[in-house]
């Protein structure tokens, strides 16, 4: 004999259908942040402006950089503040560009940009991503 589904059953499963959409709406969001910065060149303006400032930097300094430089691409919708995901985006992952070698980990929280790395040399060279840029060095 099967047993009688009670009402807090039901709403116990609606929840957690309603759990899963919600995990699967915010994947697919991460999903298309990394790939429009992937196919853009923010990773190219994070490099330019990670050059132009004092070495070694912290993930702020370069947020705070890029939002000055860059305030339509490197910051929050909505709001006139840096967004920190963006760039951690891009220097994080198995595709960043800390595990490209174009910017070093100093130590915990400080980076810097690897040496002889050039973006001007990057970009004329048509690299489009890190990984172009890694399997074409300067």
């Amino acid at each position: 004999m099967t047993e009688q589904r009670s009402l807090w059953d039901v709403l116990e499963e609606n929840q957690n259908e309603e759990k899963a959409r919600q995990q699967a709406d915010r994947e697919q969001s991460r999903r298309r942040t990394v790939r429009r910065l992937a196919s853009g060149n923010h990773w190219l303006m994070l490099l330019r402006v990670a050059r132009s400032i004092r070495q070694p930097f912290t993930l702020n300094d370069v947020s705070v950089a890029l939002w000055k430089a860059h305030p339509e691409s490197f910051g929050m919708r909505g709001y006139p503040y840096p967004d920190n995901h963006k760039v951690h985006y891009i220097l994080y992952g198995k595709r960043g560009l800390i595990a490209k070698g174009i910017i070093e980990r100093v130590r915990q929280g400080i980076f810097r940009v690897a040496d002889g790395i050039d973006p001007e040399r990057l970009l004329g060279e048509g690299a489009s991503c890190p990984e172009e840029a890694a399997t074409n060095p300067p």
